[in-house]
């Protein structure tokens, strides 16, 4: 790869993570709590790039990969590095969702800690808990916080494995969207016609042992109302 291909590479990168930074955009692919490194690491290859550039301009010329002999290697294969980096820049690729969620290997993995008391639910008569939250209280709570209480979660609608009934779920990302794997509720009760995808506030009573090796660790959520609503702008679970 000769110099003028190289920079201009670095250059389309670094404006990449630029603009993903600026327009907040970069939700989609890594944590929220990445924003200061993400930004700080954009504009470092920015500057590089623009140096790399500047010099090549004051002598004159981008160095070339032309060798002793006078022939010149063909750059074409290396140009085409530039077009991931271009689409990041102009077309950016939405958030993971429904075609993403698989099994529930996220669930499993949190079944397997040790039992452990959680904080009690909050006071109300039906507060609001992450699926997150739900999931680790029907597997792994010792005090049984969610028996019997109706609490209000979020999340899309997604097929369930039977291929009948539907579930609720979150793609949950532990550093960024490379390690995103699938949370979910199983929903029991009528749901209605929804299509896959929509996003729902659901009132309902989880079902008590229903998050066991069974069931892959997802609990059962007796549904008691539900409520269609516009998808977060950061639609991930951490």
């Amino acid at each position: 790869m000769n110099r003028e291909t190289a920079n201009v590479l670095l250059l389309l990168i670094g404006g990449a993570l630029l603009k993903i930074a600026v327009d907040g955009s970069y939700v989609r692919y890594v944590k929220p709590g990445l924003f200061p490194y993400l930004l700080t690491s954009a504009l470092v290859i920015v500057v590089l790039a623009v140096a790399a550039i500047a010099g090549d301009v004051r002598r004159g010329h981008a160095a070339d990969d032309s060798h002793a002999d006078g022939h010149r290697h063909n750059t074409r294969s290396y140009w085409m590095l530039l077009v991931p980096a271009a689409v990041i820049l102009f077309v950016a690729p939405p958030a993971l969702g429904v075609s993403s969620v698989g099994s529930s290997a996220a669930q499993r993995t949190m079944a397997a800690q040790d039992m452990s008391a959680f904080a009690p639910l909050p006071d109300g008569p039906a507060p609001e808990l992450s699926i997150l939250d739900v999931v680790g209280r029907a597997a792994r709570d010792s005090t049984g916080s969610l028996d019997g209480r109706e609490i209000v979660t979020t999340g899309f609608v997604v097929a369930a494995a039977d291929g009948g009934t539907f579930d609720l779920a979150r793609v949950l990302i532990i550093c960024c969207a490379a390690d995103a794997r699938s949370i979910r509720i199983h929903l029991d009760g009528t749901l209605g016609d929804i299509p896959e995808g929509t996003w729902l506030s659901v009132t309902g009573v989880v079902v008590p042992g229903s998050a066991d090796a069974d069931s892959n660790y997802t609990p059962t959520l007796t549904v008691t109302d539900l409520v269609p609503i516009p998808a977060p702008d950061n639609t991930y679970a951490y």
